[in-house]
């Protein structure tokens, strides 16, 4: 095995057991890089799973969901189709791997390729961090260990002071001393708690006031995290890093509801040149929901409801996005996603595969999901998806300052009515006859018969896809 390898954006240095990307090391677990390195090293040949387990867990007994843990997190990275899974048998790396270079040449070669410049991650791209400390010393020690972690930091003596910075700048996370002069720690959280703008800002407390009150005082007025001075190094790290990540999914969350809900994707292409009239054209549509979801909120508070169906939607969405679809609808615990518009791909053909390989990724990333939830002694989810390939009537409609792009008629009729099967079965994904005709052969699926459906007959032919 060479000391580095390059494929695409990506470099593997073995030696240093680093996986970067566009130049910059891209954080990766112990387990998920042996992986990587495994499926490296036997890239021309399928790797059966007891292979994997045995070269990433060596003397251990692991079950296989630790294995799809370990993919997914590579996927997320990565993109779906470096790592292709070959159903109930094991899995295979596909990127064409290429002589290492350096993020400049790599930068100029991507843009070489697409036809738009690739810009190198700066240190102005990194997270932009606020310390709120009145003690002069505690702030340039606290700087100068965010600084080497690669943040750029703003330093300011009081509390007042930081509310203004963080109204007129934009930052990514704050940590904030308690006992500061002209405005104290609490009043700048009652502040942020009362601010629309700033209420989502994270907060990690920094301070040698001892008590446990104090401590879930500042919780309850939404500090993420509480960090007993000195602050040491290795936690600091951590605790930042955790906050960073939960501000990245909240925003990429706000992010896709704006985008999918308001009619922000159909602005969009209008500003792309694309006609808001109708047309006709071929496309695969997904329709997906949670099964038994309606008893499971009448049994939950209202807050952990709203904020595991913003979890899931956030699954679905990437599911959808790493595969090219687009979200067209999103109906409380239910949504529909559009493959092949508005944008029709190179090849028509390649719609029904990108939408099966999107639900087989929504199962795989809600069975990593409810093992998660399975530790915390939480009930599992499960749902049901729908696919039907066809012609859709599609075109912007609405209003002028709230329009979607909108997919109907048959194909969008035939994928809803599968999913209601599908959630009402044993079999996850349910496919129609011309979906399956589309990816026989690349994809495993079964012909269903009525008796395993609610159904007593089936008007047309039925196909479930494979899920392991």
């Amino acid at each position: 095995m060479p000391e580095a390898i390059q494929f695409g954006r990506f470099e593997i240095r073995f030696d240093e057991r680093q996986l970067c990307a566009d130049g910059q090391a891209v954080p990766l677990g112990s387990r998920a890089f042996d992986l990587l390195a495994a499926l490296v090293e036997r890239r021309e040949r399928l790797v059966a799973k007891s292979e994997l387990l045995e070269v990433v867990w060596p003397g251990l007994i692991v079950e296989e969901n630790n294995l799809q843990v370990q993919v997914s997190a590579l996927r997320k990275i990565l993109g779906p189709r470096v790592i292709a899974t070959i159903p109930g048998l094991g899995y295979r790396f596909t990127a064409t791997l290429e002589a290492p270079r350096d993020a400049t040449a790599q930068a100029a070669a991507i843009a070489a390729t697409t036809g738009s410049a690739v810009r190198l991650p700066s240190p102005a791209s990194r997270a932009r961090l606020l310390i709120a400390d009145d003690n002069k010393v505690n702030r340039l020690l606290l700087g100068r260990t965010l600084e080497l972690q690669g943040h750029h930091v703003v330093s300011v003596d009081n509390g007042r002071e930081a509310l203004d910075r963080l109204r007129s700048e934009r930052f990514d996370l704050l940590l904030l001393d308690l006992e500061m002069p002209q405005m104290d720690g609490f009043a700048v959280l009652e502040h942020l708690a009362s601010d629309s703008a700033l209420r989502d800002l994270p907060v990690i407390v920094t301070s040698s006031v001892e008590g446990v009150a104090q401590v879930a005082r500042c919780i309850e007025l939404g500090a993420d995290d509480f960090l007993h001075k000195p602050v040491n190094p290795v936690l600091l790290k951590a605790r930042v890093g955790s906050c960073l990540e939960k501000k990245r999914l909240r925003d990429q969350q706000k992010e896709l509801i704006e985008r999918y809900a308001t009619g922000a994707a159909a602005a969009e292409d209008r500003r792309d040149g694309m006609t808001p009239g109708g047309q006709r054209l071929p496309a695969t549509v997904l329709c997906t929901r949670l099964r038994d979801f309606t008893a499971y909120a009448e049994s939950e508070p209202p807050e952990e409801t709203i904020e595991l169906l913003n979890i899931w939607y956030t699954l679905m969405f990437d599911a959808v996005g790493s595969q090219g679809g687009a979200v067209n609808r999103m109906s409380g615990d239910g949504l529909m996603a559009v493959f092949g518009a508005p944008m029709p791909p190179a090849d028509p053909a390649d719609a029904p595969l990108a939408a099966v390989r999107a639900a087989l990724d929504m199962v795989e990333m809600l069975e990593i999901f409810n093992a998660e939830r399975a530790a915390a002694g939480k009930s599992q989810l499960a749902i049901g998806v729908g696919i039907a390939s066809g012609d859709v009537i599609a075109g912007t409609t609405g209003a002028p300052r709230r329009a979607a792009y909108t997919c109907v008629g048959e194909t969008v009729n035939a994928a809803a009515a599968m999913e209601v099967l599908a959630t009402g079965s044993a079999r996850a994904i349910l496919i129609d006859e011309a979906t399956q005709a589309a990816v026989a052969g690349r994809v495993a699926t079964d012909t269903v018969i009525a008796a395993e459906l609610p159904v007593k007959e089936l008007a047309a032919p039925v196909h479930a896809v494979r899920t392991s």
